[in-house]
This record gives structure tokens, C-alpha cells and sequence, in this order.
């Protein structure tokens, strides 16, 4: 399901309190300007390891604002986990892609492409790993 700004609906949920947290960070990425809209969805990986994943559509034309776009929805989806119980530091983000014209993809390593993890798999980037970038702690 697609989420124009100004909406909001949430997806399949896995996992407690999974669809307050969902409601959360999608109401928060819809309120960033320039955001198209948005579909995030709340579940578990391979390792039982809670994460958000789903798409940001980013209503730009060039890359360059596209991608400012992105840091600022994701800046959002991360400042949002961060004042949300201490647990949530450590749910993956980086399912969350942006998409400029449905077509280009940016990614958490757009955001980070030195992040330190133990693993480079996407889905093990945990919101945590952007706490620097955004001013958090």
C-alpha cells in the first residue's frame, strides 16, 4: 500500500507494539517537505532481530534534492526511535529505502557508506548507527 502525504495506513505488523511504532515513524516521515509518500512495515529478519522496512517515495527531480530528501525522512524515522523506549535504538532501519521516480534507490549506506557494523547486510543496520550523524546520543 502506497501513503500519499497527508495519509496515513500501516501495513501487515509482526511483533508487539510493532503498529504504534509504525504509526509513529510514518506520520513523522509524511510531515518531512518533499516527501511524496511512504510505505514502512514493521517485522522480524532471519535472526529475530525487530526492523522497519518499506519505501519513501521522494517527490524531487534531481538526485541531489532527492537525496537530502531521503537523509531528512530517515532523520525522522531515527529521531523517532530515539524517543521511543531504549529498545527501539536497536531496530533495523535499513530496509527503508528512498526512491526518486520510483526507479533510483538510496539506501542507509548512501547515508553511512563507512558505517561500522559487524555485518553489511542492510537489514542489520540498526537505527543506532545513525544516532552520530543526526546529533543523537
Amino acid at each position: 500500500m502506497l501513503l500519499a502525504a497527508g495519509t496515513l495506513a500501516v501495513g501487515p505488523l509482526a511483533g508487539c507494539g510493532g503498529s504504534g511504532r509504525v504509526r509513529r515513524v510514518t506520520t513523522a516521515v509524511l510531515e518531512v517537505e518533499g516527501v511524496a509518500g511512504c510505505e514502512i512495515e514493521s517485522g522480524m529478519n532471519g535472526t529475530f532481530r525487530r526492523l522497519l522496512h518499506g519505501r519513501i517515495d521522494l517527490g524531487a527531480e534531481e538526485r541531489r534534492d532527492a537525496f537530502t530528501i531521503y537523509d531528512d525522512a530517515m532523520r525522522a524515522v531515527v529521531t523517532t526511535l530515539h524517543e521511543g523506549d531504549e529498545t527501539e535504538g536497536n531496530i533495523s532501519v535499513g530496509g527503508i529505502m528512498g526512491l526518486l521516480a520510483g526507479v533510483e534507490e538510496f539506501t542507509a549506506r548512501d547515508l553511512e557508506p563507512d558505517m561500522a557494523v559487524e555485518d553489511y547486510r542492510l537489514e542489520q543496520v540498526g537505527a543506532s548507527a545513525l544516532y552520530a550523524r543526526y546529533g543523537l546520543t
